[in-house]
């Protein structure tokens, strides 16, 4: 008797679960605040890749932008040989020039933007 009525609570507790928690599934996740993502593919502002980039240019690109902006923060000369990350790749070795590719112009980019020149202008030989 007491197993049937602890089966009959748990089954009337779990239903009532399912019931309230269904709506708040069915909706899914919130929208991304205003301005997330940008620069990856959502918003097309000064720190988006060019379309034509591959998937590593784009890794590179966006590591380029936060290296200028580290050397920046700690006046460093803007080179991307500064950086370990240009130096020695995160990626494989196959994809190592595309990747310093895209870095290159992201530092670029980055730097152009820090200096509030807006893009165009060669600060390290180019």
């Amino acid at each position: 008797m007491i197993i049937k009525r602890f089966a009959g609570l748990t089954l009337a507790a779990v239903m009532m679960t399912a019931t309230f928690a269904a709506p708040a599934i069915a909706q899914g996740p919130p929208p991304p605040p205003p301005g997330y993502g940008s620069g990856y593919g959502l918003a097309y502002g000064w720190d988006a890749p060019p379309r034509e980039f591959q998937e590593m240019q784009r890794q590179g690109f966006h590591d380029g932008i936060y290296g200028a902006q580290k050397d920046f923060e700690n006046h460093r000369r803007p080179t991307p040989n500064n950086r370990d990350e240009y130096r020695r790749p995160p990626v494989s070795w196959r994809d190592r020039n595309a990747y310093r590719m895209g870095f290159e112009r992201g530092y670029r980019v980055g730097w152009d933007h820090i200096m509030n020149r807006g893009g165009g202008y060669g600060f390290f030989g180019r």
